[in-house]
């Protein structure tokens, strides 16, 4: 009986230690992006559209609110060539990217190796975006043999009721996010 009990045990401990065989992972080879899709997120997919990087609607999200995101709550990453005389300065790219004056961003919001911008922006209706930017990627001799080839935008979007909870989530992606960009 006590044989039977300590198997019991391991069993259930060792299930409950093996890795969730459901677990998602978003590539995305032209960018170099990978990402684990987030715990209680749902990667949105743009069929026909070019793929600049995943949509991560959060809370209780559908296939089809994925059509219509700027109502949800969202972790982004969005990756495009550095080809913009704007955002040669990685402190530009964070302005452009806020299109408003840059608040002070929560702290703790960086991506281990790479360097790493941060703001938030108060938007309309108690929505708010908080942004982290950073480059990757040899840089193009043609452009700015001085800055990397790709820029990436990760954001989250989220109500300021949210913000606690969403934090977790996109600091999640900040932290298991590799950025790889073979161009």
């Amino acid at each position: 009986m006590r044989l039977a009990r300590v198997l019991g045990l391991l069993i259930v401990a060792s299930l409950s230690a093996a890795p969730n065989p459901q677990s998602q992972i978003y590539r995305n080879q032209e960018f170099g992006i990978a990402v684990p899709v987030p715990n209680g997120a749902l990667l949105c997919a743009y069929p026909g559209k070019h793929d600049h990087g995943p949509t991560f609607l959060l809370g209780l999200a559908t296939a089809e609110r994925c059509r219509d995101i700027q109502r949800d709550r969202y972790v982004t990453i969005f990756a495009s060539y550095n080809a913009a005389d704007v955002t040669k300065k990685l402190h530009d790219f964070l302005k452009w990217e806020c299109e408003t004056p840059c608040g002070r961003p929560p702290g703790s919001l960086l991506i281990a190796g790479l360097p790493t911008e941060a703001a938030r922006v108060n938007r309309p209706g108690g929505w708010l975006d908080v942004i982290v930017v950073t480059r990757a990627g040899k840089p193009d001799p043609a452009f700015d043999p001085s800055a990397p080839l790709i820029n990436y935008d990760l954001r989250l979007h989220t109500q300021t009721r949210y913000l606690d909870e969403d934090l977790h989530t996109f600091r999640t992606v900040l932290r298991t996010v590799r950025l790889s960009p073979t161009k």
